[in-house]
């Protein structure tokens, strides 16, 4: 059985991950999958019905001598996924690759193909020995890096990178750290004011009826004036994260298994941050850790502000673009003081010498941080709320929303025809 140590990338959405994980995937001794892959939602706590940052998430019980469904196990799909090509109907592909798809390559086309019954095959075969959780994990990872083009990517390599925009609400940590031997959690801290800006535009490309795909570009005026989110309870969500991750740095210490480092440290001395970042999974760090890359190419990330060329330091240029002045003014007295005392330049960060009354319902997280069931249901309702929108008169702007959704859609009747006459030729990444 191969073995893996896991690098687990846990944070909240919009955080930067995806950078982090496309950074590792250059590194000879790691893997780093193609698209978000963490670990299951747990439903015992109650009926999960959405997906977003906040809700439980739980390492599952695995028992060798029990007759358990694997595929259910771990969330994995059956059979596999047939995509459609209507418009209004396009889904991504569950395990974040197909033919010419990549779940993480939102900019420019790519060619590529997973053969799924290869995976089943492989997975069928090693899951067999799987002796304990992390086992069956290492028979996943194996199998998926095989029938991902016949093995083009694996090549003996000692590490796994697992990201996802919710993980750091994963209900099990201390077993994440028993059981996943020699592996790391890294968090990673994006300035709020960033944070609030993407989730804005995302929200805005929604209401414009531009959804994810990389052009239209919509215009950055109509950004500006967007109004119908609720920017406290972006804020709410960003300051919960940080006093989850300041209370577990309080009980796991400072240390090289639980790792905080700031998004900004990396895209402004990005060598300097994956060295250390590098450094905690005992590896020998490579010039090629600061290009990040996808199946192989050149990444272009997955901003909404349009395709970056390696590590952008410059999209803090684009949050005055997108915020007017009075929600600049609402980040920073919400947040300004606590920003102020968290470092931006080194790795790993420590909150611990912040004051508690700077986090956000500091008192009450740290009371149930223990109890399981208490602390799952106030984190998801706590993050419920981010996706609230206000209701209110419908501005004038509202009929410009109207036109460019029209716009989108005929822009990419071309896409939609290839994809649907010559399969695998039209764009599919739009995720």
């Amino acid at each position: 059985m191969t073995s893996y140590k896991t690098i687990y990338i846990a944070g909240i959405n919009r955080s930067g991950g995806s950078l982090l994980s496309r950074l590792y995937d250059n590194h000879s001794s790691i893997l780093s999958y193609p698209t978000e892959l963490g670990f299951p939602s747990d439903n015992s706590f109650y009926d999960i019905v959405d997906s977003y940052a906040g809700v439980p998430q739980s390492i599952p019980d695995y028992f060798k001598s029990q007759d358990q469904d694997l595929f259910s196990l771990l969330d994995l799909p059956k059979k596999q996924a047939v995509y459609s090509t209507q418009w209004g109907k396009e889904k991504s592909e569950p395990l974040g690759v197909r033919e010419n798809y990549l779940e993480k390559n939102f900019y420019g086309n790519i060619k590529t193909y997973f053969d799924y019954d290869m995976f089943i095959e492989i997975f069928n075969e090693k899951s067999i020995h799987a002796q304990n959780i992390k086992e069956l994990y290492d028979a996943r990872h194996y199998a998926y890096f095989s029938a991902w083009e016949n093995g083009k990517y694996l090549k003996d390599q000692s590490h796994v990178v697992m990201q996802d925009s919710g993980g750091i609400y994963l209900t099990n940590i201390e077993r994440y750290f028993n059981e996943f031997t020699d592996s790391i959690l890294l968090y990673p801290i994006r300035d709020i004011t960033g944070y609030v800006a993407t989730e804005k535009v995302r929200y805005a490309r929604r209401f414009y009826g531009s959804r994810r795909f990389a052009s239209p570009q919509l215009p950055n005026y109509f950004v500006k004036n967007y109004n119908y989110y609720d920017i406290e309870e972006q804020i709410k969500g960003w300051l919960c994260a940080v006093t989850r991750v300041r209370l577990l740095q309080e009980k796991y210490g400072i240390n090289d298994r639980f790792v905080i480092y700031n998004h900004s440290a990396l895209t402004s001395y990005p060598e300097l941050t994956m060295k250390s970042l590098i450094n905690k999974s005992s590896l020998k760090y490579e010039e090629t850790l600061v290009n990040p890359t996808i199946g192989g190419k050149d990444w272009l990330g997955n901003s909404h502000y349009g395709p970056t060329k390696g590590i952008s330091n410059s999209i803090n240029k684009n949050y005055n673009k997108v915020l007017r002045r009075d929600e600049l003014d609402i980040i920073s007295s919400l947040s300004g003081e606590l920003c102020s005392h968290i470092d931006n330049k080194n790795t790993p960060v420590s909150l611990l010498d912040i004051p508690e009354n700077l986090f956000y319902d500091y008192e009450i997280q740290k009371k149930y941080i223990d109890d399981e069931q208490k602390i799952s249901l106030y984190y998801a309702l706590t993050n419920s709320t981010k996706r609230r929108y206000k209701i209110t008169q419908a501005p004038i702007y509202s009929i410009f929303a109207i036109i460019f959704s029209l716009i989108v859609r005929l822009a990419h009747i071309p896409r939609i025809l290839k994809l649907r006459y010559f399969k695998g030729k039209g764009k599919q990444n739009y995720t």
